[in-house]
């Protein structure tokens, strides 16, 4: 499943915050004239729930492409054609489990720091407002990064909300339970447009059930409030929804070529030899295009389809997690994408020299 969007994004924080204000019937804990006190943002119907509000304003890049260089110098570190996602790259290591390992806890780093300093806010507002009944919520905003989608979030958190200090206790036992709301992602239920709102049960849930019954509350309060409505399919697990690809009102051609292949991967259907063939046959245009003196002169504008053809190729490589090694070149396979091309016998000949003169 594919999902496209064009336009201007409308921002997800202030929305939330009007949510809280208004759904949930929240007053700002705020004191400006003592900012540094330990607090939460926002109370809500009457007490019964203290909010911590946080935005994921960072995308997590710079902490994934340090370690990126880092893994670079692994001497089983793939190469590809261009970019490639990284579990394309982990995929072809020897030791994929224990990248990808790396890779989450890089990523988990951005959604754990506000955790670990909403556990310490909750705890103070349970210290200077303490009640025999009190659901403590982190609720977790993400504007727009790819980075964040649903199921990673909602397994870094599952395994956050479980560790243990030292002395057996939650590490995170003041934060009852997290919510996660992002619209960078998403999926089609009863042909509808379908957000992803994510609620991860801490502790205090297990030790009283009845929270459970607040945050079914607070997910159908922000249906409400949003206007969706009610669905009565079962709800989607995380691992259902799909990256929204946002489509820029400007872009470069390569990049429109990315998004021309996106809508139709006409190279899906083959088998990796197939794919292989094309491979030979695209990289053969582009050497007869760009060397000088080839024994045929390749027209501009078959240069230029064969280009946006090369990166289609590139995605769909990635896509497959085929690394650049995979179809390591072969004069023979050259000469066989000459015939299939119906190229002048010259070209083979040239093929061999070139080979030959190495």
């Amino acid at each position: 499943m594919r999902i496209e969007r064009t336009g201007p994004v409308e921002p997800l924080t202030p929305r939330v915050e009007r949510f809280i204000l208004e759904a949930l019937r929240g007053h700002s804990l705020d004191d400006p004239d003592n900012s540094e006190q330990l607090r939460p943002d926002y109370a809500c119907l009457r007490g019964l729930v203290a909010i911590e509000l946080k935005t994921l304003a960072d995308d997590g890049k710079d902490r994934i492409e340090n370690l990126v260089e880092q893994l670079r110098r692994r001497p089983d570190w793939p190469i590809f054609l261009g970019s490639a996602p990284m579990d394309a790259m982990i995929k072809n290591t020897d030791d994929p489990e224990g990248i990808g390992k790396q890779v989450l806890e890089r990523v988990g780093r951005g959604i754990t720091r506000p955790l670990q300093k909403a556990n310490r806010q909750l705890e103070a507002h349970e210290k200077d407002y303490p009640r025999t009944s009190l659901v403590k919520i982190l609720i977790l905003v993400n504007e727009d990064h790819e980075a964040y989608d649903p199921h990673i979030v909602s397994y870094i958190l599952w395994h956050a909300v479980r560790r243990l200090n030292n002395d057996g206790s939650p590490r995170f036992a003041h934060v009852d339970a997290i919510i996660y709301f992002t619209e960078r992602h998403a999926t089609i239920v009863e042909n509808l447009l379908t957000f992803p709102l994510t609620v991860v049960e801490g502790n205090g849930v297990y030790d009283a059930p009845w929270k459970s019954d607040v945050l079914e509350f607070i997910q159908r309060a922000w249906i409400r409030h949003c206007g969706y409505p009610e669905l009565s399919l079962k709800q989607p697990q995380a691992s259902d929804f799909t990256t929204i690809d946002h489509i820029p009102e400007q872009a470069p051609r390569h990049e429109r070529w990315r998004t021309n292949y996106r809508r139709n991967s006409y190279l899906q259907p083959l088998t990796n030899d197939q794919l292989r063939d094309r491979f030979d046959e695209i990289m053969l245009i582009n050497t007869l295009s760009f060397l000088k003196e080839p024994p045929v002169v390749i027209p501009k504008e078959q240069t230029t389809a064969n280009m946006e053809r090369f990166t289609h190729m590139m995605l769909e490589m990635a896509n497959r997690a085929i690394p650049i090694t995979a179809f390591a070149y072969d004069p023979r396979r050259d000469i066989a994408a000459a015939r299939r091309l119906g190229l002048p016998e010259n070209v083979e000949t040239w093929i061999l020299r070139i080979e030959a003169e190495k």
